[in-house]
């Protein structure tokens, strides 16, 4: 099915869905991200494992260095000290070799679990109905699978068995504290209400900034995108300098947050070591007060100071984990914001496969409204044989594209039903359907890939002959057998190397390799010229013989060999008929129709004759 990725839509929401989340640090999306690494449990546990054998080492190295001095230099042993040397660096080499297997089994831990977390979210965006891409920026999108996915990974990667392992090492340094010399730990832990309060103080301004950073980045990203998308509209109206002033503006922003994070992060550390500088004091005041009166042994005095320099370290790495905990609960937030939105259109737990289409259509009393109270279709009742070819016409917002929406069932009405074959589309499976349908739309989607890909893309088991049978049957065959590659050239991303009406030529193609049985056409023929629109007319007479044809134009020349042709405005059906019986009723058809003719020689005689 040839499907155009933007219908309706306004940018007017962007702004609103990239605001910062001001709720509070919620400890069940922490729960949740964690959740992604129970497909690598093996790799979480040998990555625990060979972190704790890492903090044993940390734990045990400042004893080792009391019995060598109390034991060996003391006592004048040579063989303890020896011991004791041997030992401490059997620990630093075990110690070691634990780091580098925690590297490769968190890394593996890591990759996985967000290679799962990036795949759900592709997967969601793929299922998300249009109501949802209406309200969102592409750009916005495109930083929750990019940006916000990357503040993931350190934490799953590293942070995780990081914060395990610091909090085992600090429980272990207190605990060999206290059994050396319980007097000394409790003059070491006189500065730990000193470092309470500054920990509570950056872990208060640190949700808050990091949730700032990741909306920035959020903004930049979706202004980034629609500055490029829109690239020739800013040209052609000299947009260029108002666009680097606001892009300036976003830009700004996003310095001024991570200046903000980077402040809040760099003054911890300083304040830490200042409390750790005066632990320190106290310990060499109290402590060789101590061994000065044999209270206790130079060697406790020397593993107090060590273990006293380490006691510190996870305590700065925890705080570092909460940092980095908090820039990931602000882009889990947004991911699983995106994960938990409400799918609006999905298959019913009985929905059934659509059987072959004939393709009667039944619109029955039909409301439908984007946003509550605004209706956009007010009970539109009709019905179209199989095999006929009607027309959708009338001013701008009277609902013409919304009908083909519902067609299409990318909404669910709001009342009423639309049928096919008798069948609510809300009763049968959305592939199944909409395998069976195709649309060609006035701004055609192209993917970047080959011709031949892009013909293919509603049906990948085609062959290169049946590609190029529905290229010759829409007049696009001469052209592309012009390209350097023929059918094998790439078009670049979003068509950029062919023109509007190549772009469309092949659209067309695509729709009809699909073979729906309703085709449905908006403004298809719009960015057309006279020659190619001929070459597609001629093709429809015959390629369209059997389908159900659904044709939405605002020229109404196009529409004159309808079967039906229906007239719309404001949402309700108030002309139907033929294109003679139309003018005959001289109703709102037959006015649009003798302005157009009207517009159409007003132009042609406003053309300077040659000569």
């Amino acid at each position: 099915m040839s499907v155009g990725l933007g219908w309706g839509g306004g940018f007017g929401h962007l702004r609103e869905s990239a605001d910062a989340d001001r709720r509070p640090f919620d400890g069940r999306v922490l729960l949740r991200l964690l959740g992604y690494t129970r497909a690598h449990r093996g790799d979480l546990i040998a990555g625990l494992a060979a972190a704790l054998v890492g903090a044993a080492m940390t734990v045990t190295s400042p004893y080792l260095l009391k019995v060598g001095i109390d034991r060996g230099i003391t006592a004048g042993r040579v063989s303890v000290v020896l011991w004791m040397a041997g030992l401490y660096l059997g620990t630093r080499v075990v110690a070691t070799g634990a780091s580098a297997l925690q590297t490769i089994f968190v890394n593996r831990l890591g990759n996985g679990a967000i290679y799962g977390l990036r795949r759900d979210l592709f997967a969601k965006f793929q299922a998300l109905g249009l109501g949802f891409f209406d309200r969102q920026p592409v750009g916005v999108l495109v930083s929750r699978g990019t940006n916000d996915v990357s503040a993931l990974s350190n934490l799953v990667s590293s942070g995780i068995v990081s914060v395990i392992t610091d909090g085992v090492t600090l429980a272990g340094i207190v605990v060999a504290m206290l059994l050396i010399s319980p007097v000394l730990a409790l003059a070491s832990f006189v500065v730990l209400p000193a470092l309470v309060i500054v920990t509570r103080i950056f872990q208060a301004r640190a949700i808050r900034v990091y949730r700032n950073v990741r909306t920035t980045v959020a903004r930049l990203t979706a202004d980034l995108e629609e500055s490029l998308s829109g690239i020739r509209v800013s040209q052609a109206f000299a947009r260029e300098g108002r666009n680097v002033r606001e892009f300036g503006a976003t830009n700004r922003a996003n310095l001024d947050a991570n200046m903000d994070a980077a402040a809040v992060n760099n003054m911890f550390g300083p304040a830490v070591q200042v409390i750790n500088t005066v632990g320190t004091v106290v310990v060499l005041w109290f402590g060789g007060s101590l061994v000065l009166r044999d209270a206790v042994t130079l060697g406790t005095m020397v593993a107090f100071l060590n273990y006293l320099s380490r006691f510190f370290q996870p305590i700065q790495d925890l705080t570092q984990q909460y940092n980095m905990i908090q820039q990931a609960m602000a882009a889990a937030e947004k991911i699983f914001g995106v994960l938990d939105e409400p799918v609006a259109v999905r298959d019913a737990a009985d929905a059934r496969p659509m059987p072959p289409v004939e393709g009667r259509i039944r619109f029955r009393d039909v409301w439908f409204e984007y946003r509550p109270g605004l209706p956009v279709l007010r009970g539109l009742d009709f019905e179209l044989p199989a095999g006929c070819r009607a027309a959708l016409v009338g001013p701008t917002g009277a609902g013409k594209t919304t009908v083909t929406s519902l067609l299409l069932r990318f909404y669910d009405p709001t009342a009423g039903a639309v049928e096919v074959d008798g069948r609510d589309l809300r009763a049968v499976t959305e592939a199944s359907y909409r395998r069976q349908v195709a649309v060609v739309l006035q701004d055609p989607v192209m993917f970047s890939a080959t011709v031949a890909e892009n013909i293919r893309y509603g049906r990948l088991d085609a062959t290169a002959e049946e590609v190029r049978a529905a290229a010759v049957a829409v007049g696009a065959d001469e052209f592309i057998s012009r390209l350097h590659s023929g059918y094998e050239t790439a078009v670049g991303e979003r068509g950029t190397r062919l023109s509007q009406g190549q772009k469309q030529l092949i659209s067309f193609a695509r729709a009809l390799l699909a073979d729906p049985r309703i085709l449905i056409l908006d403004e298809a023929t719009a960015n057309i010229d006279s020659r190619s629109e001929h070459l597609i007319q001629s093709a429809l007479g015959r390629l369209l013989h059997g389908r159900t044809s659904l044709v939405i134009a605002h020229r109404l020349s196009t529409v004159r060999e309808a079967d039906v042709i229906l007239v719309l405005d404001q949402g309700r059906l108030i002309e139907r008929g033929t294109h003679a019986e139309l003018l005959a009723a001289d109703g709102m058809y037959a006015a649009l129709y003798r302005r157009q003719f009207e517009e159409v020689a007003g132009q042609a005689a406003s053309v300077p004759l040659p000569g």
